[in-house]
């Protein structure tokens, strides 16, 4: 005798359903995982054209707001900031303003 009368077959399918569900689940502890695929473009560009780039995006400023984010988008380090600025500023491509900003100039950035 069954603890619900009439329901004994409804409970089996489900207990069945469980019990095949977590057998699935158990399965793919044993499994390796993929490695993450990349998201995006590689990175192909420059890494003057990657900052010129990232701080066009941010209204063609870069100041000590935006950074993370322009380093972030440009896929470049702090350090290699330091030394891409003075290099695009001796290009003509950017001005740093002695209040820390550096302004892009660009056909995107009059």
């Amino acid at each position: 005798m069954t603890a619900f009368p009439g329901k004994g077959s409804e409970m089996t399918a489900k207990t069945s359903l469980i019990l095949a569900l977590g057998a699935l689940a158990l399965a793919g502890c044993g499994m390796t995982a993929r490695p993450p695929a990349p998201v995006g473009q590689p990175v192909s560009a420059a890494p003057k054209d990657r900052l010129v780039a990232a701080i066009e995006a941010e209204d063609c400023l870069l100041t000590s707001a935006n950074v993370g984010a322009v380093l972030l988008r440009a896929n470049l380090t702090q350090a290699e900031l330091v030394t891409l600025t003075p290099e695009l500023a001796a290009e003509g491509r950017a001005e740093v303003s002695g209040e820390g900003t550096i302004r892009v100039l660009s056909n995107n950035c009059i």
